[in-house]
C-alpha cells in the first residue's frame, strides 16, 4: 500500500537537509522514521487506555467470545503489548547491567581477607 502525506514546509525543509546528509531520498527517511515512531512504545497514558481496551478485548473473549474485527483487533493490540514489554525489559537489563558493574566495581575495592 502506498500513502501520500503533507507535511508543512519547516519540516519538509528539515527533512530534505536531513535526507541529503544522509545520502537517501526523503521517501526512504521519511518512510525510516515512520517506522522507527510506528514500532517505538506508547507513551504511558496512551499505552494505558489501549492496553484498557486490550483487556476488556481479553475479557470478552473468555466470556462471549469476540466478533473477527475484535480478534483481529486484539492481535494488533497484543502485538504492541509485546513491544512495550520488549522496551521494558530492555531498560530493565540496562538497568541490572549498570548495578552488576556498580557491584563489581565496588567489590574490587573492598575484597575479603581470610
Amino acid at each position: 500500500m502506498s500513502l501520500t502525506i503533507t507535511v508543512a514546509d519547516p519540516l519538509a525543509s528539515r527533512l530534505q537537509s536531513r535526507a541529503e546528509t544522509e545520502q537517501v531520498s526523503v521517501d526512504e527517511l521519511a518512510s525510516r522514521l515512520l517506522e522507527n515512531g510506528v514500532e517505538s512504545p506508547l507513551e504511558p497514558e496512551h499505552w494505558r487506555t489501549v492496553n484498557r481496551r486490550r483487556l476488556a478485548l481479553i475479557e470478552k473473549r473468555f466470556a462471549r467470545g469476540l466478533t473477527d474485527d475484535e480478534d483481529a483487533e486484539l492481535q494488533r493490540l497484543q502485538e504492541l503489548a509485546d513491544r512495550q514489554l520488549e522496551e521494558l525489559d530492555a531498560r530493565m537489563l540496562d538497568d541490572v547491567a549498570r548495578m552488576e558493574a556498580s557491584v563489581n566495581r565496588w567489590s574490587r575495592g573492598h575484597e575479603v581477607r581470610t
